[in-house]
């Protein structure tokens, strides 16, 4: 099973805001998967999104 990170941890992983996790995700740059009202986003996931920006 897959380990889902909140918009949340995904912020505070990358030291940004939850405001700009939400636009990544909307925008496209980083996969993620609705749940209910909220986002969701896979390790893998974030871990592609940050290979691409290297």
């Amino acid at each position: 099973m897959m380990e889902l990170l909140t918009v949340k941890e995904v912020a505070r992983y990358l030291k940004t805001t939850r405001q700009q996790v939400r636009k990544m995700i909307q925008n496209g740059e980083l996969a993620a998967v609705k749940v209910g009202r909220e986002y969701r986003v896979t390790l893998e996931a974030l871990s592609d999104f940050l290979d691409s920006q290297q």
